[in-house]
């Protein structure tokens, strides 16, 4: 594995979930359990490749409040190192997330006020850090212009950069961003269609065009029904594993971190998606966004 840092740059949140006893309805109160725990796509990205031992750095913007404090308080117990964290006078934002019996997301809401703060100013003041990654992975959060920044400081320095779409919306951030170079892009299905032209039809052609924007991988995740991975030369598609699903928040964080720790180790592209299936899995069967008994010894008992 390579000892240069991770560097994980985003946003960081806190994730509270109300579990519905039973199938959601709308326009009423619906008795829930709710689960308190640390979010944001990249910090929970960070989070989990510091369970793996992989040495990773966390770029983010923390409010100055009892939130801030106690996400930072997660991130030194997980082993994150968070001396490029900055405290705003802001409030820490936060996810709420109603999911449904089973563990599916119903409707989810984010308020986050420091991401406007993730600007190039800001990237530029942690450019030692970032010049200095084994890989950069960025989320969606960023700006577009933030984005197209990262992209270049990226390319100019030779660092490998992995852009996390996060949702929908925010995935038109980085289509408006390019051109620009990535060493993997993992959409979903309707994220993926933010960059498609009208004349791509098959999942391949989508694909194919991503690789012409400038992405080395693209993993397209379906869920239940798996991947699709593409490293630009050959296309594979990899069953999901079976898992029985207590929650969804989270899992594609922890793929994404599943196939970095691979990636790290030497791994091919489609093995690396094998890791982050595994990874998934791990998370689908608890309650959060993160795992935290999360281990490279409890990742490779998945793998099976």
């Amino acid at each position: 594995m390579k000892n240069n840092p991770v560097v994980c740059v985003g946003a960081s949140l806190v994730d509270l979930t109300f579990r519905c006893d039973q199938e959601p309805v709308p326009f009423t109160s619906n008795p829930s359990k709710m689960h308190r725990s640390p979010g944001g796509v990249v910090r929970n990205i960070a989070h989990h490749l510091a369970l793996l031992n992989v040495p990773v750095q966390l770029v983010t913007i923390l409010g100055d409040d009892p939130d801030g404090k106690w996400l930072l308080d997660q991130c030194k117990d997980a082993g994150i190192g968070v001396e490029h964290i900055l405290f705003a006078n802001e409030t820490t934002g936060t996810f709420a997330s109603i999911a449904t019996p089973a563990g599916d997301l119903h409707i989810g809401a984010v308020t986050s006020e420091t991401d406007r703060l993730l600007t190039i100013d800001f990237l530029a003041s942690r450019s030692d850090v970032l010049r200095s990654a084994a890989v950069v992975i960025a989320d969606c959060n960023l700006s577009v212009q933030a984005l197209r920044w990262l992209m270049q400081f990226c390319n100019d320095n030779n660092v490998p950069l992995v852009v996390e779409t996060v949702s929908i919306p925010k995935a038109y951030r980085l289509r408006e961003a390019l051109p620009g170079k990535l060493l993997l892009v993992k959409p979903n299905r309707e994220e993926l269609a933010v960059f498609e032209q009208d004349t791509h039809v098959t999942p391949e052609e989508k694909i194919a065009h991503l690789h012409a924007l400038g992405f080395k991988n693209v993993w397209l995740s379906r869920g239940a029904e798996g991947s699709l991975f593409s490293d630009g030369t050959s296309m594979v598609s990899l069953p999901a594993p079976r898992v029985h699903v207590r929650d969804v928040n989270g899992a594609g964080d922890a793929s994404l971190a599943g196939w970095i720790y691979a990636w790290l180790n030497g791994k091919d592209g489609v093995t690396a998606v094998k890791y982050g299936h595994a990874a998934a899995a791990c998370l689908l069967e608890v309650v959060g966004a993160v795992r935290k008994d999360f281990s490279p010894a409890l990742l490779e008992q998945r793998l099976g």
